[in-house]
């Protein structure tokens, strides 16, 4: 009964060793890149003009399961809510690879504006929060200085007829391009909202350490 249980304890450590989760360096710099105001640069996509503002806000940062971020994305001048509102995880993994985890919110529109009131943001706990899709990006530091992002397929979960959407995109110190996409049943790429990358240039950096002051 005794080496049973060792046993068992042995596995659960094991378990936890090879599920854990970590803080790097470049985790680091690329929340720092990350967080922020951007506005887009493309003039037109599929066929309409845009101007759309992205806000990106680091929330839970004494967590210790890598970097939690708010992203909020809207219509520049348009009074209609944010149509993109998600929680980014950021995980190092054991090979100098970072894993991105996108997480849907619920009541998504009562956080509408965290970036300037982050004390909207004081009642989400991750228990609320819903994978948004099954597939994780895989994000490697280029020697261009750039975060490159391409889906791990190995962790997509096809769905019968139903194409999983997820991001390629990339990030540098001054700007973020992104375009959405996705894989059919049958592991074929498919597009998603826009039909050419999406580039934001970085307008205002975000003080990760205004809280602590």
């Amino acid at each position: 009964m005794i080496l049973r249980s060792i046993v068992a304890l042995m596995c659960l450590f094991s378990s936890f060793s090879y599920a854990a989760v970590f803080k790097s360096e470049n985790t680091e710099l690329l929340k720092q890149w990350l967080v922020g105001v951007h506005r887009s640069t493309n003039d037109v996509i599929q066929g309409r003009e845009v101007n759309i503002g992205l806000q990106v806000l680091p929330i839970w940062q004494d967590r210790i399961d890598g970097e939690w971020l708010y992203v909020e994305g809207r219509i520049i001048g348009s009074l209609r809510k944010p149509f993109r509102q998600r929680i980014l995880q950021l995980v190092a993994t054991p090979n100098g690879l970072i894993r991105l985890y996108s997480y849907s919110i619920p009541r998504a529109s009562d956080f509408a504006g965290a970036y300037y009131t982050p004390q909207v943001l004081t009642s989400l706990t991750q228990s609320q929060l819903s994978i948004s899709n099954n597939c994780e990006l895989l994000i490697e530091l280029k020697v261009t200085n750039t975060f490159v992002g391409e889906t791990d397929t190995s962790s997509c979960m096809m769905k019968t007829g139903i194409p999983v959407m997820t991001n390629f995109f990339a990030v540098s110190a001054v700007n973020i391009s992104f375009l959405d996409g996705g894989y059919n049943k049958f592991g074929q790429l498919v597009s998603g909202r826009f039909d050419v990358p999406v580039t934001f240039l970085k307008i205002e950096n975000y003080d990760l350490y205004a809280d602590s002051e």
